[in-house]
């Protein structure tokens, strides 16, 4: 049992803390200039269902001893029509985050949020909830943003994110990267003091040292979030495999991240989800790492018709588990079966092959099916049996009007998904459009190598209509009952007040399967 702050003393320590930081009135969101006092961290919202949100805070001093929180819902940002309010309990125990469910809320609304401590008062949060099951809804607006590597880049996509009407935020996964701090004079711009994130106390490092930057702050303030994790919230690149063998380490990034993220737990480390947005959209949240086989020992440029490689097309080998499987087509089904127009899949990792080289072709026979020369084998790629069995899915089961949201490489791509990936006749079953990176990069410091590279790639199997190695940003998305349109935005994070430029836009009709593309 951590021991319990006295009161008093503490509203007079945090107090001198704040007068010293320069403790900001509430606003919106936090300016750029002002670090938060004992709300060190802003303030943050997840988005949950159409009459609950998640409400999130760090109070810093309850690192010492548990410390009662009020926090408050209200219609205006003036908090003269207060919702729902509450009082919960904290301390070092979760690193003084705060973490409440707001229930008995109105469907689609716009909502503010705040915590007290006393006379001490956080930030302003701004959040809403989702439109209920079955609601007539006229259109549905989201930011889709992945890897912030913190020493890579400023973040100004999170300044504009912030900026722009939106009804939620998805974020799929390196919202940290567990790695050491070094500068690499190549690309970085900021130093990263933190260790490299081994155990809980360093894993907690990792997300205070993210939440300092303001802009970052802001965007979390602005809107609620959707986030899932990929990797580098544990470890590159990692399996279910690499979780029995560090079990202690993942134990902890796990709990850091359920510590510092606004989602309300489910069941133990569960993150896949779906979220409703009345008739309009489905949007299914996955995770694509901890119930995933044993990746191949390499996992870049390896020619999969022969061992070692080419365990990844065995018919059996699994991505989501079967669990997260069985979820997943159940949660299709039933917004299929409630007439949703849209479904959205948020995931990590690219779902379209990059294959270089064919090798399942009849002049190869015996080799097994999808064999060939892959980029990346961290991808679906990996698990080809999977991937067939999702297209088959959205195909066989009428499935329609999907899109696949992703992140992980720090890049922009765009590509259909088919039934038959090798077939150009095959039908489409989904429209997949990896959505940058907020700063993490991928070769674009050597701006002539990723337009060669993005010239050479786009000869794979399949065709892409979209590939951009040298540019950071996030996606926007926009969907009504008519179209879905996603908007890849472009940010240069080398410079805080970079603006954002629109790179492409693609304008897909309902029930169609063409891709308007326009630059």
């Amino acid at each position: 049992m951590a021991p319990r702050i006295d009161r008093r003393r503490l509203l007079v320590g945090a107090g001198g803390i704040a007068g010293a930081l320069g403790l900001a009135a509430c606003t919106p969101y936090p300016s750029p200039d002002v670090v938060e006092g004992p709300w060190d961290a802003g303030v943050a919202s997840g988005l949950h269902a159409h009459d609950a949100a998640v409400l999130w805070t760090r109070f810093a001093p309850a690192v010492l001893g548990s410390v009662d929180v009020d926090w408050e819902v209200a219609a205006d940002p003036g908090f003269t029509q207060v919702i729902a309010a509450g009082t919960t309990n904290v301390d070092g125990s979760t690193d003084g985050c705060v973490k409440v469910l707001a229930e008995g809320l109105a469907a689609a609304t716009t909502y503010w949020y705040r915590f007290r401590v006393g006379e001490l008062t956080s930030p302003v949060g701004r959040t809403r909830t989702l439109p209920a099951p079955g609601d007539e809804v006229a259109s549905m607006r989201l930011a889709v943003a992945s890897c912030q590597r913190f020493s890579a880049g400023w973040y100004p996509a999170w300044r504009h994110v912030a900026d722009t009407d939106l009804d939620g935020v998805v974020f799929l996964g390196d919202y940290i990267y567990e790695s050491t701090g070094k500068v690499n004079p190549l690309w970085d711009v900021r130093d990263d003091p933190s260790e490299r994130a081994e155990d809980l106390g360093t894993y907690r490092a990792k997300y205070r040292l993210y939440r300092t930057d303001p802009d970052l702050r802001a965007a979390h303030a602005a809107h609620g979030f959707a986030p899932v994790w990929d990797d580098h919230e544990f470890a590159d690149n990692y399996d279910r495999v690499r979780i029995t063998e560090e079990s202690e380490r993942a134990a902890a990034a796990y709990r850091a991240w359920f510590e510092y993220m606004p989602v309300w737990p489910i069941d133990g480390t569960r993150i896949h989800r779906g979220l409703r947005f009345g008739n309009l959209a489905h949007v299914s949240l996955l995770d694509t790492r901890q119930y995933r086989d044993a990746n191949p020992e390499a996992d870049m440029l390896q020619v999969t018709s022969v061992p070692p490689a080419s365990v990844v097309h065995e018919p059996d080998r699994t991505l989501l588990g079967t669990a997260q499987r069985d979820w997943l087509r159940e949660s299709l089904g039933a917004a299929r079966d409630d007439g949703v127009v849209h479904n959205v899949i948020g995931q990590q990792v690219m779902v379209a092959p990059i294959r270089a080289i064919d090798l399942d072709e009849p002049v190869f026979a015996g080799v097994p099916e999808h064999a060939g020369l892959y980029f990346n084998l961290d991808q679906w790629d990996g698990y080809s049996a999977e991937r067939d069995r999702l297209t088959a899915f959205l195909h066989d089961e009428g499935i329609t009007d999907t899109t696949i949201l992703t992140g992980d490489i720090h890049s922009f791509w765009q590509s259909p998904i088919a039934l038959d990936m090798e077939d150009p006749r095959s039908p489409v079953v989904a429209q997949e459009y990896v959505c940058g990176s907020v700063s993490s990069m991928a070769v674009g410091f050597l701006p002539d190598v990723a337009e060669a590279l993005g010239e050479l790639v786009s000869g794979f199997a399949p065709s892409f209509r979209w590939i951009d190695w040298k540019n950071r940003g996030f996606g926007l998305l926009e969907a009504t009952p008519e179209s879905m349109q996603v908007r890849f935005v472009t940010v240069d994070p080398r410079w805080r007040a970079s603006s954002p430029v629109t790179a492409v836009t693609f304008d897909r009709a309902t029930g169609s399967e063409a891709v308007a593309v326009t630059t």
